[in-house]
């Protein structure tokens, strides 16, 4: 018995010992102690650098993802990631002055939405996914137009390991009419469903808004009539750790456009692209990279021949965690160009800035970038100056407001004229704002209004099965919407 409690004594003492070991702070030495204190300068085991990848699910989002990679660094650095489900739905009226997208004259109709959402993040020991949908209809008050159907999914599958990941992507969508400005949902505002309106917590750091991901292929900046496209970028890209300050990225990427209907003649695109990038981080805060870029365009409908692009270029990056993400560089853009009269090579600047800065209760957004892309159906390739604004305040406890804007600039590369539009160039903007109010804790409605422009250098003729011909060098929207939705809380699945 004596041996039986001795026992039982020691092991009590042990258990003791151990309980006050871990809540010792251990960055510190207790009160009295002459020893220096441990090395503080390494994390803790169950939490590597984030630059190095995982063993263990990581303690929160990377802070400065490498300036080449396709993820953003996040203003929300200490939001844990968790593994959730989010679904939404959402339902709205809206009055659109230009439904048929004509030039020149137009007529107000209604358009009434109802769109629903399903967000889904996963996170495993070594692999992490993420998933959006947004799907619905929008029924049109013209007699001439029925129901459009309006699907967005996106994907984001990463492969960890201690030194890097592999990220296998892609970004699908059917929408009638492009993506540039959030038309098919009524505007900016009706597109806040899902990962959009989540925030740059999000896997991937806000991957999925896009603007990342247009140098890849599928971008529409441009919208005329109401045309049904296919749109979908699959990629693959790598990030590989080379030294704590150094690593490398790689991508390649398939893309394509498939107008369905096509009353108006726009040209259909694929497009293949590959990049590479060295990064170096110059201090906590501050990063240089190196970037290469490869573009090959092909039009499968006889809009135009195949050309090249190549693009070098320095960014810049400097992040301060929590309040600001900043990236500039420029560099030279090659494209080489084949017709019926030989080859042709140009060269030209390509460029990108971006900014989002965050304020006690104010977010803005800032970007424009300068590369050769598909033409949005336009033309058989164009090189586009594309920016964007976008703004996020609080108005007290249930009301926010938010304003958003976009332009873009769109010069013709090829001067072929067999499909797309007679025409060399293009202007494409819109702006808007509007206001969102919380009902309950499920429930939120919101109002806004939203001016579009498109205007071409040159007349241009709109024809086709539900429009009357009117030519035109313009083409103005103005749309008001107003709209209820449902968002609960995420759904825990961890």
């Amino acid at each position: 018995m004596k041996m039986r409690q001795k026992t039982l004594m020691m092991m009590l003492l042990t258990l003791l010992c151990g309980a006050a070991r871990a809540q010792t702070d251990p960055g510190q030495q207790p009160a009295g102690s002459s020893q220096q204190p441990a090395d503080t300068t390494q994390p803790p085991a169950a939490t590597p650098p984030p630059a190095f990848g995982q063993d263990n699910p990581p303690a929160q989002a990377n802070e400065n993802p490498p300036l080449s990679g396709l993820d953003q660094a996040a203003l929300e650095p200490n939001i844990a990631p968790r593994s959730f489900l989010l679904p939404g739905l959402e339902v709205s009226e809206s009055m659109d002055s230009n439904i048929a997208g004509q030039t020149g004259n137009s007529s107000i109709h209604s358009v009434t939405r109802a769109i629903g959402s399903l967000t889904l993040q996963r996170l495993w020991r070594r692999y992490d996914l993420a998933l959006n949908y947004l799907g619905g209809a929008a029924v049109y008050g013209s007699r001439n137009f029925g129901t459009n159907a309006v699907h967005d999914l996106n994907a984001d599958m990463k492969i960890l390991w201690r030194r890097g990941q592999l990220s296998l992507r892609d970004s699908f969508s059917y929408l009638p009419e492009g993506s540039f400005g959030g038309g098919a949902f009524g505007g900016a505002a009706g597109a806040q469903l899902g990962a959009v309106g989540i925030g740059n917590g999000f896997l991937g750091g806000g991957v999925f808004g896009r603007s990342n991901l247009d140098f890849f292929g599928g971008g529409q900046f441009g919208s005329l009539g109401q045309e049904p496209r296919i749109s979908n970028v699959g990629l693959a890209d790598i990030v590989q750790n080379l030294t704590p300050r150094s690593s490398v990225t790689l991508a390649g990427a398939y893309g394509l456009v498939h107008f369905t209907s096509n009353d108006l003649g726009l040209i259909d695109s694929r497009q293949v692209t590959a990049q590479a990038g060295y990064n170096y981080t110059l201090s906590r805060r501050d990063q240089l990279a190196l970037v290469y870029g490869y573009q090959d365009f092909h039009f499968p409908g006889g809009g135009g021949n195949t050309f090249l692009t190549h693009v070098f270029s320095v960014l810049y990056g400097h992040t301060i965690s929590g309040r600001m993400n900043f990236v500039i560089g420029a560099g030279p853009q090659l494209t080489e160009t084949n017709d019926l009269s030989g080859s042709h090579r140009s060269l030209s600047a390509s460029g990108r800035a971006m900014l989002n800065y965050r304020f006690p209760k104010t977010t803005i957004g800032l970007r424009y970038s300068r590369f050769n892309t598909n033409g949005s159906g336009f033309f058989p390739g164009a090189t586009s100056d594309i920016a964007g604004f976008d703004l996020r305040r609080p108005l007290g406890r249930l009301w926010d407001f938010y304003a958003e804007a976009g332009y873009t600039h769109n010069k013709r590369v090829q001067q072929e004229f067999l499909l797309g539009v007679n025409a060399v160039s293009d202007h494409y903007g819109y702006a808007g704002g509007g206001l969102h109010r919380q009902l309950s804790r499920d429930f939120s409605m919101f109002l806004s209004y939203q001016f579009n422009d498109l205007t071409f250098d040159s007349t241009f003729c709109t024809s086709g099965t539900n429009i009357s011909t009117n030519c035109n060098r313009t083409s103005q929207r103005h749309m008001v919407t107003v709209g209820l939705d449902w968002h609960p809380r995420p759904i825990r699945l961890d």
